[in-house]
């Protein structure tokens, strides 16, 4: 067909309209390929599924497809051997769960619609993956339950600096100190614990400044009296992200050696995406 009968048929009008019923990116590129084809087979084909699709949402009303989303740029990461971040494994295991319960739904559906069937036996569940990932992340960070090295790492954190704000809480009491603060308040810069001192006393308070302010009226110092144990924090926080790459690193992997299979379910989720919007 030339573009002139595509656009007397309003065929690309037509595919916009059945892209607004996919429920990913994945469906949408399928549609955005599709052509009509001279090939009686392949016409029987897409017929029989898209009649298949619509028997199904007849009876059950659904299909679990929400949640599901395009992880075909995350998969390529993986696959130059980039380390995926904790927002891209959750949506590799969203993605996942969802095979699963597409998988699960078609099931029992042989006989009910059998070339949609056919499709969900070329997938494959990876309940493992999913589990890991759940077990090591949670709200898009690397949870401290993920290796018992990390929780040792985090309280050891913690402890550290609950030591430095009581440093730095009673470097704030002292009435001896009351004329160089500028405002009382504890605050961080650069992952450094300071206070904010009057500029024109910063040589009367032992400690290093961090930071100055915009008008250069207040320093951010760090009292000498919290110096040690700021260091010793920095290389809690060194220590901290080396972990958390390990198992950042672990889930990756565990996606690389399955990829070839998680890119077949990407192939199966995208024909199931696409023909279901059609129906």
């Amino acid at each position: 067909m030339n573009g002139m009968t595509f656009d007397k048929l309003q065929y690309h009008e037509l595919k916009n309209k059945v892209k607004q019923h996919c429920v990913s990116s994945l469906g949408k590129a399928l549609i955005d390929k599709m052509e009509p084809s001279s090939s009686i087979k392949a016409v029987r084909n897409r017929l029989n599924e898209t009649s298949e699709a619509r028997r199904l949402l007849d009876a059950e009303k659904h299909l679990p497809l929400t949640g599901i989303s395009n992880i075909t740029g995350i998969i390529e990461k993986v696959e130059k051997g980039i380390i995926l971040t904790p927002s891209e494994l959750n949506a590799v295991s969203d993605f996942l769960r969802g095979c699963r319960k597409i998988k699960k739904f078609m099931a029992d559906k042989e006989f009910f619609a059998p070339v949609l069937y056919t499709y969900a036996l070329s997938m494959t569940e990876f309940r493992n993956i999913e589990e890991e990932i759940l077990y090591a992340i949670k709200g898009n960070m690397v949870d401290s339950g993920a290796s018992k090295e990390l929780k040792r790492i985090r309280n050891h954190i913690a402890k550290t600096e609950e030591k430095i704000e009581e440093r730095l809480n009673k470097f704030l009491r002292s009435s001896s100190n009351k004329e160089y603060i500028q405002e009382f308040y504890i605050s961080k810069k650069d992952d450094r614990f300071t206070i904010p001192i009057k500029a024109s006393f910063k040589n009367q308070v032992a400690g290093t400044v961090v930071e100055t302010s915009s008008k250069g009226s207040t320093v951010f110092m760090e009292p000498d009296a919290v110096s040690k144990l700021n260091v010793e924090l920095a290389m809690l926080k060194s220590e901290e992200s080396v972990e958390e790459y390990q198992i950042l690193a672990t889930l990756s992997g565990a996606i690389l050696e399955s990829i070839h299979e998680i890119r077949i379910n990407i192939e199966s989720i995208s024909q199931y995406d696409m023909i279901f919007a059609k129906a």
